[in-house]
């Protein structure tokens, strides 16, 4: 609460004229005022303080969205067609989370429904109905996750239905490798030149006997041109070149499994 002020003068000498100051018939009004005290002067801006009542303002709360967590989200291609489902972890972040999803198109629908599991876990659940990157928008507080749009890929085709097949050839071999110890470099891995080759280096030296599977899909497709070259003693020279600008993931596996680093995403303009 504001406390108002207000200066007040007082002038002694005048005390001994408070009859003459009666006599001349004053009405009190005058900036100058007799009272019994002596002389009483108000400053001319005494009543100038304002009379709204005081505005209070609310901060929002800080929001630390670093803490927050995506568990279950896909890393590899989806079919269409099919339904994803994830789970965000607040950490004890405090706020709503707000979750959308935009579509290859670049359409974004409204905002998806959350279901709690418990007071720390909420399960997002969406419908993916076309070919190419979806982006999963998530905010706490209005304020994006650091990692947010997260990038979900989707391909064309029907899953594989499940069928016993009897055939006369060979079984496939099995092979004796370990994806984790698959090197990977070059600047094909970090950003992408338009119109222009962009390569990268696969090193399986040291992960065993197994094949290695590359693929490129950007917001228009797969990429046009995608080349692996043996080098010798399992190290593979990967080139590709695109020519639309957009978003694009790398998809390499040694075998059944991702290489470490892999699905690589970046983007060019």
């Amino acid at each position: 609460m504001f406390k108002v002020s207000q200066e007040i003068r007082l002038n002694t000498n005048a005390a001994g004229s408070l009859g003459q100051a009666i006599g001349d018939g004053s009405d009190g009004n005058s900036p100058e005022s007799v009272c019994i005290f002596g002389r009483y002067q108000r400053t001319p801006d005494a009543d100038a303080y304002p009379t709204e009542p005081p505005q209070v303002y609310i901060a929002p709360e800080l929001t630390d969205a670093g803490k927050v967590q995506l568990l279950h989200l896909p890393s590899g291609a989806m079919r269409i067609n099919s339904t994803v489902s994830f789970i965000i972890k607040r950490n004890g972040v405090k706020g709503n989370f707000d979750v959308r999803l935009e579509n290859p198109s670049g359409q974004h629908g409204p905002a998806l429904q959350l279901e709690q599991l418990d007071p720390e876990r909420f399960q997002v659940q969406c419908h993916l109905t076309q070919a190419g990157l979806y982006k999963v928008h998530i905010k706490c507080n209005s304020v994006p996750l650091p990692k947010s749009p997260y990038i979900i890929v989707t391909i064309a085709g029907a899953a594989p239905a499940e069928a016993t097949i009897v055939s006369s050839s060979p079984a496939m071999p099995i092979f004796d490798s370990d994806a984790s110890k698959v090197h990977s470099r070059g600047l094909g891995l970090t950003h992408i030149n338009l119109l222009e080759r962009n390569e990268f280096t696969v090193d399986g030296s040291s992960a065993g006997s197994d094949m290695l599977f590359v693929g490129i899909l950007g917001s228009q497709g797969p990429c046009e041109e995608v080349v692996v070259k043996h080098m010798g003693r399992n190290v593979y020279r990967v080139m590709y070149q695109v020519r639309e600008p957009g978003n694009y993931i790398i998809v390499a596996k040694w075998g059944e499994q991702h290489i470490p680093g892999s699905p690589f995403r970046l983007s060019s303009e």
